[in-house]
């Protein structure tokens, strides 16, 4: 007889859930998992409805490359093994939609590694395992190179977005360089955005990190649902996240976008990130209305024609996406 599932302990954390879900998934690269093993996963699984997906983003990551030679001199992608069909849908019936909807948006076009630079194409979304113990999640049009020493592990973002998940060592702190702003963690969560004007932003999900400009002696820290925004020239803006927006946020890592609180100029501005297919806008009225809901980011042009729907408006199909505007006068 199957033991019943453990308890759900809403206390775990989530980078403790992604890391025994990299474990599971790990395994179930090495070869078909035992009978009792199997069972033991789904125990785990059903327990929290959060471990269903950190299994499955595992799978889809694991689906690439090999979790331990991630980043080892010795990492080949054509070295990977599948994970056995029948585990993989088991867990989809755990995680119902959304884990089918986390699976789809990280088994996309292939993560690029040039040398030991790591690069997500356009409208791509990755997560990656560091030899450490350390994982990372690429957003859209991402570009990081990392570097793992004795004394320190350090991270460059060249470009975009990513959560890094840090494994605790604090013999060998965690950093994240992204232009002249450095992000320094021991075991955290936390997120760290390059935009295109370069401002760094940097939200905290769990633990503590300290930010600081490589012209600063003296560190901002930040805590959790903290956010530091960084901006080209001027002092670091620290402001604490109302609850629950850091995850809303983070929608991205399962192939969603959640709009709540954004104008139309900045949900457009958002699609574009992971899409060709533009949104386009040319009445400032139109652009600065409301809109809220959360939409697959592959889907632009549904969103349009939605918000068209719900704010009065005309959504017009055209070469490059689909424009919207208020419906002309009769």
């Amino acid at each position: 007889m199957t033991n019943p599932p453990p308890p759900s302990d809403r206390s775990e954390s989530a980078a403790a859930i992604e890391a025994t879900a990299l474990n599971w998934a790990a395994k179930a690269d090495r070869g078909p998992l035992s009978a009792q093993d199997q069972a033991a996963l789904e125990a785990w699984a059903e327990a929290d409805p959060r471990r269903a997906g950190a299994y499955a983003r595992a799978l889809a990551a694991n689906a690439y490359f090999d979790r331990a030679a991630a980043l080892g001199p010795g990492f080949r992608p054509e070295r990977r093994v599948e994970a056995r069909p029948m585990d993989r849908r088991r867990l989809l019936a755990l995680g119902g939609g959304v884990l089918a909807m986390s699976v789809a948006a990280a088994i996309g076009a292939p993560i690029f590694m040039r040398r030991d630079r790591i690069v997500t194409p356009k409208g791509d979304v990755r997560r990656i395992s560091l030899a450490e113990g350390s994982a990372i999640t690429l957003n859209t049009d991402t570009a990081l190179q990392p570097s793992l020493g004795p004394e320190m592990r350090r991270v460059d973002l060249v470009r975009g977005e990513a959560l890094f998940d840090v494994a605790r060592d604090p013999a060998r702190p965690f950093m994240v360089f992204a232009g002249d702003v450095r992000i320094q963690a021991v075991g955290t969560s936390f997120t760290v955005r390059m935009h295109d004007d370069r401002r760094v932003e940097v939200a905290v999900r769990e633990g503590v990190v300290e930010v600081r400009r490589s012209t600063q002696t003296e560190p901002v820290r930040l805590g959790v649902q903290d956010v530091a925004v960084v901006p080209v020239a001027g002092g670091i803006a620290k402001a604490a996240a109302p609850a629950g927006t850091l995850e809303r946020a983070m929608a991205w890592r399962e192939g969603r976008l959640d709009l709540a609180g954004m104008t139309l100029a900045e949900a457009a501005a958002e699609f574009s990130r992971y899409s060709d297919r533009l949104i386009l806008i040319d009445d400032p009225s139109v652009a600065a209305m409301r809109v809220a809901g959360v939409y697959s980011i592959s889907d632009p042009e549904g969103f349009a024609r939605a918000a068209a729907l719900s704010l009065d408006l005309e959504a017009e199909a055209v070469r490059n996406g689909v424009r919207l505007r208020r419906p002309e006068m009769s």
